[in-house]
C-alpha cells in the first residue's frame, strides 16, 4: 500500500464555493447520493472551526475514488492537495484517468504505507488513561507517576510509551 500526496487545481463543481474565505480540510471522502460526502473541517477568516457533513457533486474527487484509491483527507484553499492510500497499479490508473481527463496534477510524494505509524494497544490504553483522566489538563489531574502505578509499569515505561503514542496521533494529525 502506498500513502501518495497529488496536488490538483479546484475543478468547478468544488466545495469550496459553498464556503469562500474559508481554509477547508476534507477526511473520510466517500461516494454518496448526490456526489461524494465527506467530513468537512472549515476554517473560517474570523479563525473559527466548524465541522459540517456535506455532501456535493465533486467529478475530481469521484474519480480518484472510481480508480479505487481511498481517499483519507483532502486540504482545499487555492488548489487542493489528496492525501490517497493506493496501490500501485490503482496510482497508475488513476494518474491515467487524470491525464485522460485533462486535470493539471502534480505528484507530491509517493510512501510505502507503513504499520509502524499505527497505534499499538499498550500505547491505545496509556493515552485513553492519561486522557480521561486529565493528565492533558491545564492543571493537571493525574500525574504520571500515578498513571504508571494504575498501569503496574514504571515512570520510564509509561512517559516513552505515551511520548510514541502522542507522536503516532500528530503524525496521523498532521499527515507527516
Amino acid at each position: 500500500m502506498l500513502n501518495v500526496k497529488i496536488r490538483t487545481s479546484i475543478p468547478e463543481y468544488c466545495i469550496v464555493k459553498k464556503y469562500p474565505n474559508a481554509v477547508l480540510k476534507l477526511r473520510c471522502v466517500c461516494r454518496g447520493e448526490k456526489g461524494i460526502k465527506a467530513l468537512v473541517n472549515l476554517k473560517t477568516s474570523d479563525r473559527k472551526t466548524v465541522i459540517v457533513i456535506d455532501e456535493h457533486r465533486c467529478p475530481l474527487a469521484q474519480k480518484i475514488l472510481n480508480s479505487g484509491a481511498i481517499v483519507s483527507s483532502a486540504e482545499i484553499h487555492k488548489d487542493i492537495i489528496w492525501n490517497v492510500v493506493c496501490n500501485n497499479d490503482t496510482l497508475k490508473n488513476l494518474m491515467n484517468e487524470l491525464e485522460k481527463s485533462k486535470v493539471n496534477y502534480e505528484l507530491i510524494s509517493k510512501e510505502k504505507f507503513s504499520g509502524d505509524d499505527e497505534i499499538t494497544y499498550k500505547e491505545y490504553v496509556l493515552l485513553k488513561l492519561a486522557f480521561e483522566s486529565g493528565f492533558f489538563d491545564s492543571p493537571k489531574k493525574i500525574k504520571l507517576e500515578e498513571i504508571a502505578e494504575t498501569l503496574n509499569i514504571s515512570k520510564s515505561t509509561a512517559s516513552e510509551t505515551l511520548r510514541r503514542g502522542l507522536r503516532k496521533v500528530l503524525k496521523l494529525f498532521f499527515k507527516l
